[in-house]
């Protein structure tokens, strides 16, 4: 296991990467290399928080959630002052902890409204980081996405967007295509992305869609499997390998149980599993889900 102090090193550097590909000098009080850095220094804090307990560590960290979309969304008011690096780095950062933010929403209970705009604001900003692919066309763009090549802005894209369509089942239905395509392409650009999270998000698409839709559990499970060779200690693969495979579902909708087993054995393994140093919010995050989808199981076992 890499220690804190590795991963705090690493960060250092990509945020040293970051500072020399910014389009002006480095001059000591730059407000847009103040607001980066300001939204690193809070995206960071999730390396910090010591908790043994799920939805503490996500009520600790959401106001950090909050803060780093701020002062991300204040350094791009004007994309121009930016290298095209530095957009992309900031674009991608702003759709991922929208989405992250969107689970703390989805956890809390009773605010589907927020839970909505918040993915779409995700979604608008993963678009603007596909869009710096010259060749991409959002009007084309079953045609054109094979240009983009940055797996990040595939990824949290396609996942703002896939879960938004689960709030709006007509366009869902016009859409998932699109969806599918992008966990397609970031599979193609990088599988090993985020512990496999290409693989993830297709295989719960597949796991969820009607077949008369396009979805297919068994191909599902063949992409949690893959998710799960590639690291299987990355909690989430799990919990939405139990949640979109173990259990069936109606457009969406969670109506019964497929695998009582796996089910169980996955469950149990999130919530037995030690979470780690490398994603520390995304293996919380699970461990909070695997509680709630232990009571959907005793519901429909009733």
């Amino acid at each position: 296991m890499r220690s804190r102090r590795f991963y705090l090193a690493a960060y250092c550097l990509i945020f040293c990467s970051i500072l020399f590909t910014l389009s002006f000098p480095l001059v000591s009080g730059n407000p847009v290399v103040q607001s980066i850095a300001q939204g690193d220094q809070a995206y960071n804090q999730r390396f910090d928080i010591e908790t043994d307990e799920p939805m503490g560590f996500l009520k600790a960290y959401k106001p950090y959630i909050e803060r780093a979309i701020g002062y991300y969304a204040l350094s791009i008011q004007d994309p121009s002052s930016l290298s095209i690096q530095s957009q992309a780095y900031v674009y991608n950062r702003l759709a991922q902890l929208n989405y992250e933010l969107a689970k703390v929403l989805i956890l809390e209970e009773g605010k589907k409204q927020e839970i909505k705009d918040t993915l779409v604001q995700g979604r608008e900003y993963g678009f603007m980081s596909l869009e710096l692919h010259s060749g991409f066309d959002r009007e084309r763009f079953i045609d054109t996405l094979n240009w983009v090549k940055d797996v990040a802005a595939l990824v949290w894209t396609a996942d703002c967007w896939g879960t938004w369509l689960g709030y709006n089942p007509i366009e869902g239905f016009l859409n998932l295509s699109k969806v599918k395509k992008m966990y397609e392409q970031a599979i193609a650009v990088d599988e090993y992305f985020w512990g496999g999270s290409s693989h993830i998000g297709l295989g719960a698409l597949l796991g969820t869609t009607p077949s008369m839709l396009g979805g297919d559990p068994q191909e599902a499970q063949g992409q949690f499997k893959r998710a799960l060779e590639i690291e299987p200690d990355y909690l989430p693969t799990s919990v939405v390998y139990a949640e979109s495979y173990g259990f069936t579902h109606s457009f969406g909708t969670r109506n019964g149980i497929r695998d009582r087993q796996l089910i169980e054995e996955k469950l149990n393994f999130v919530i037995d599993a030690p979470v780690g140093e490398e994603r520390p919010f995304w293996n919380w995050e699970a461990k909070a889900e695997a509680a709630l989808l232990w009571l959907e199981l005793e519901r429909f076992s009733r």
